[in-house]
């Protein structure tokens, strides 16, 4: 794959960062891989030369994150979550741990940020220049603010609902990311070798939903007996990656659509908070 070797050892280790607190939850692990059948698109290499700043960052080429697939069909960013009406009844706390987003070398780390209704959010950011944060929330209050230098952290509000939230940067355009917002603690999402880890279920069988913005939405069974998680493997087709746009858009869709039908929501519409940088 064409990504520096550091730049996978962030994206690792927030994937990791995005699974601490669901220790505490008895049951069993359901783990897997995600892999993406036929021929991944090639990645269009992003053009940073225009922002001088940006092109610094970085020695090796950089390449954009829509689809990030191994020589073996290894999937990246892909959420794996148990569907929420069969999550609904296992409880589960907030995770303590905030979720965080960072900027570094003029790209958001990860690109796709799972957390849960009600968890801490904070964005970083690891390059000394201006960089703007956008959230384009339908449900949940939207951000956006400036972040003019290194900032180790700003707060923003929780997630109130749950909602697939596309982020960009209005200073660099080609920067995006997505935070993927769910009401229960039994999610993950795949790492650059495709594997996810489902922590905290007790014995039932449940529904698997895997999303991913450009490829969609899939579902399979799973089945947890005598604490032991079964291994699902999730595959999907590369010719799905066609629908482009589209998909994107009924992700944001689908995550309005449902949630308009719940009574204990609640959330502000999406919209500029009226901070955006001069």
């Amino acid at each position: 794959m064409r990504f520096r070797s550091c730049r996978c050892c962030l994206l690792a280790a927030a994937v990791s960062v995005a699974s601490l607190g669901f220790g505490a939850l008895a049951g069993a692990d359901v783990t897997g891989k995600v892999k993406l059948e036929g021929k991944a698109p090639e990645p269009k290499e992003i053009d940073m030369s225009g922002v001088k700043e940006c092109a610094a960052q970085h020695a090796d080429p950089v390449y954009e994150e829509t689809i990030v697939a191994g020589e073996n069909g290894e999937l990246a960013n892909v959420v794996v979550a148990v569907k929420a009406e069969e999550a609904a009844a296992l409880g589960g706390e907030v995770p303590r741990e905030p979720a965080v987003l960072d900027q570094k070398g003029c790209q958001y780390i990860p690109h796709v940020l799972a957390m849960m209704v009600g968890q801490d959010l904070i964005v970083k950011n690891d390059d000394p220049f201006l960089h703007n944060v956008h959230s384009l929330a339908q449900i949940n209050p939207a951000f956006n603010f400036g972040q003019p230098n290194k900032d180790p952290g700003k707060k923003v509000d929780p997630p109130k609902a749950p909602e697939n939230i596309k982020v960009k940067c209005d200073v660099h355009p080609w920067m995006s990311a997505w935070i993927i917002v769910h009401e229960h603690p039994f999610f993950a999402v795949s790492g650059e070798d495709g594997s996810y880890t489902i922590k905290g279920l007790p014995d039932g069988e449940y529904t698997l939903t895997a999303w991913h913005e450009k490829l969609g939405t899939q579902e399979t069974k799973v089945t947890v007996k005598d604490g032991k998680g079964e291994v699902a493997e999730i595959v999907f087709k590369a010719g799905s990656a066609d629908a482009g746009s589209a998909a994107e858009g009924a992700a944001i869709s689908a995550s309005v659509s449902t949630e308009a039908t719940r009574t204990s929501a609640g959330a502000m519409p999406g919209g500029c908070c009226g901070k955006c940088a001069k």
